[in-house]
């Protein structure tokens, strides 16, 4: 063999070898609302022959995992389009790199109220106490279903809460309306004797956003991209093991296995191309908060994105 050829092979196996080693070192910080990503990625056996590591965050609700992207504390992440948005208004050096999308039910996200409650339309909601996570999909459909109605968020008194405590103070009647999302829709509705007052079925786009930091987007790019179609598979797998995939979830939060089984098959999970449809979506949200006045600046949606790790 050529002498340059030889040389030219052993670099190259080189250069392999080293890229290899990074790609050991390099360590992902993963977060999600409840540890649903470890859970998902675990019980699908994705988390098997790894090429770095994955260091797994829980939190209660989206809105931490937001600020914990934009802090630079985790450097992956699963957000709904509003928190995702508050972020990005609080200037999180953050974007999303995939879309899950899910099929959206009548219950899916959900303003609910007690079976008692006289609230009988959207109409009603004027004057009413709407408990709820501040920058959820909860809080976007509160909005949304508001201004459907022909009122405004400033017509209704807003209770920032995680969802434990909302459910809570919905019960003990220190709230009128819970403004959330599955699977704490289904446990109010089988749990706690409550009905949907309004549906976020054609006010809600589905979207779940898997969002990084610019950081790791330029310094773990593989990583992340690797990360993606393991979320991609794990989903395909959830998809077609429903049950073992609601075992799993159960044992992760303490709800009952029906709770997750019946919201994986409602939702048919599925990874999609980031397109102009979804952001559109994600504009629209963002209008609607600033026209609420709740983010102060115009959000330009097609910025936010990097379509780099997209198939």
């Amino acid at each position: 063999m050529n002498r340059s050829v030889k040389t030219l092979l052993a670099v190259l196996g080189l250069g392999l070898t080293l890229a290899g080693a990074v790609q050991a070192q390099t360590t992902l910080r993963v977060g999600s609302q409840k540890g649903a990503l470890k859970v998902l990625l675990e019980a699908s056996g994705q988390l098997q022959d790894l090429p770095y590591t994955i260091d797994f965050a829980s939190f209660a609700s989206a809105p931490p995992v937001a600020e914990a992207l934009r802090a630079e504390a985790i450097d992956v992440g699963a957000l709904g389009e509003a928190p995702f948005i508050f972020a990005v208004a609080a200037q999180a050096p953050i974007k999303t790199v995939a879309v899950i999308k899910l099929q959206v039910t009548a219950t899916m996200v959900a303003l609910v109220v007690r079976q008692d409650s006289p609230l009988k339309t959207t109409a009603d909601l004027k004057g009413q106490r709407i408990t709820t996570t501040r920058g959820s999909i909860g809080h976007f459909l509160a909005l949304a279903v508001l201004r459907q109605a022909g009122l405004h968020g400033t017509d209704a008194q807003f209770i920032f809460l995680q969802p434990g405590e909302s459910r809570v103070l919905l019960a003990n009647g220190g709230a009128d309306v819970w403004a959330t999302w599955d699977p704490y829709t289904s446990m109010a509705r089988l749990q706690d004797q409550t009905r949907v007052l309004a549906s976020g079925e054609k006010l809600f786009a589905g979207n779940v956003l898997i969002v990084a930091s610019q950081q790791a987007i330029d310094e773990k790019t593989e990583a992340v991209r690797d990360l993606l179609g393991r979320i991609d598979r794990a989903y395909q797998w959830a998809n077609h093991h429903v049950d073992a995939y609601a075992e799993r979830l159960a044992a992760s939060t303490g709800l009952p296995v029906e709770f997750h089984r019946v919201s994986t098959l409602e939702s048919r999970p599925q990874r999609i191309a980031i397109d102009a449809t979804v952001i559109d979506q994600l504009q629209h949200s963002a209008d609607l908060y600033r026209d609420e006045g709740i983010i102060r600046q115009g959000i330009d949606a097609s910025a936010h994105y990097d379509t780099r790790f997209d198939h």
